[in-house]
């Protein structure tokens, strides 16, 4: 039996054997087979090629989840956060803009940055002026559509 953090402390939790545990537990074991049987794919129906082509598709998850791992959280969450900054302007961009797809946007990179604070260390400045770049475009776009609007023109 495992246990899952919560703000109010460590709770138990039953753990149901899914793909993403089978793979995990053939890591210590044969890792090819886990990762075949959690996709659904009968390992021994693959042809050399099909085997060689999976080898080297888990080999690249491996690495790459390596890479993450041994990358800092502040780095990991200031690209996420980015990646908010880029949906908002996606949103804020559209005919017509999605304001309120991108206030949720703005609203949960306000809310991680706020609620994080100096644990983004260095990017925590540069998240900061973003976050107000793109409350300010999130206004202009607004007035910008309010005053194009064909209501506001009839006096």
């Amino acid at each position: 039996m495992s246990s899952l953090w919560t703000p109010d402390g460590e709770r138990p939790v039953q753990r149901a054997a899914s793909p993403a545990a089978e793979v995990e537990e053939g890591l210590s074991g044969d890792p090819l087979r886990a990762a075949a049987a959690a996709i659904g794919v009968d390992l021994d129906s693959l042809t050399e090629e099909e085997r060689n082509q999976l080898q080297t598709e888990l080999n690249e998850m491996m690495r790459v989840r390596r890479e993450v791992a041994a990358t800092p959280a502040a780095e990991m969450l200031a690209n996420y956060l980015m990646r908010f900054f880029d949906l908002a302007t996606i949103y804020l961009e559209g005919e017509p803009p999605a304001f309120a797809e991108a206030a949720t946007v703005i609203e949960a990179f306000r809310s991680v940055l706020d609620g994080l604070g100096d644990r983004l260390g260095e990017h925590r400045p540069m998240l900061t002026e973003a976050l107000g770049q793109l409350q300010m475009v999130f206004v202009q776009v607004k007035q910008g559509t309010e005053n194009a609007s064909p209501d506001s023109s009839a006096t």
